[in-house]
């Protein structure tokens, strides 16, 4: 009888196996209650400080232009700048236009170069960008490698493009005349799902454009962020994004998480 119940209890777990399996958002629905429109923050403490956006030593400095923006001091002593603005725009042609590695060119307060150098997959990619510089300084250039994060519990993707060190960075593109390679970069475009046309967006940026004085170099930081996602916001207009976004891989998530989304809020309400 022992080993007649121990066989039962086998074939129920293996059951309950098979259809926690089959429904991999059951858990999240059932454990996400959240009535605010941006699910990360209901997230505990614990996983936001996983999360750039929620580092405790942000410091608010102004808004404008519906733009908040913060600034923190890293170890290095150069200054980290957060821009955060609302944005009335389906995530997926946000997605797009990020994917779209040459207009960083256009975006990117200051940018005249992005280029692709090597595809490992469309979420792991070398990247060669350059930036202008007040005169009588050189162009900085850089090659960054992109990293992506998505978390569809709480609808929320990052992506993240680090600076390459030497003698990595001139291992994909050597260093090139007139300009001066820049190493220390990293740059966070994040995006928080509320609905399926609104998206809480975040451009993180700090850089060590070598050479310049760290007094120049934080006083001046927080004009890029703020100028980037203004301009980003001004592209996602564009027909070219919103079409391509129909046929975003992440589309079904989306929608998928948008839904779900939905649904609690009902359950609640």
């Amino acid at each position: 009888m022992r080993l007649k119940s121990f066989s039962g209890f086998i074939m129920f777990m293996l059951m309950l196996c098979i259809l926690i399996s089959e429904n991999p958002h059951k858990k999240t629905m059932q454990a996400i209650a959240c009535t605010k429109d941006d699910w990360t923050e209901c997230a505990v403490e614990k996983q936001k400080l996983q999360w750039i956006e929620y580092a405790p030593d942000w410091k608010f400095l102004e808004k404008k232009n519906d733009v908040l923006i913060y600034k923190r001091k890293l170890p290095s002593g150069i200054v980290q700048c957060k821009a955060e603005k609302i944005i009335y725009a389906k995530p997926e042609v946000i997605e797009q236009l990020v994917r779209d590695v040459p207009a960083y060119a256009e975006f990117m307060h200051k940018c005249f170069l992005a280029e692709t150098i090597k595809k490992f997959s469309d979420e792991d990619l070398v990247i060669h960008n350059a930036t202008a510089m007040p005169w009588p300084l050189q162009p900085r250039d850089g090659v960054v490698r992109t990293q992506v994060s998505m978390d569809w519990d709480y609808g929320r993707f990052e992506v993240l493009c680090y600076g390459l060190h030497s003698p990595e960075s001139e291992k994909w593109v050597p260093k090139i005349a007139g300009y001066t390679r820049m190493y220390e970069v990293s740059v966070y475009m994040i995006a928080h799902i509320l609905d399926r046309e609104k998206a809480k967006c975040f451009y993180i940026i700090h850089a060590d454009p070598t050479g310049v004085p760290l007094i120049a170099v934080n006083f001046l930081m927080d004009v890029y962020p703020y100028e980037t996602i203004l301009k980003f916001e001004q592209m996602l207009n564009r027909q070219k994004y919103i079409q391509l976004g129909k046929k975003s891989k992440y589309l079904h998530l989306i929608e998928a998480f948008c839904s779900r989304k939905q649904k609690v809020l009902k359950q609640i309400d």
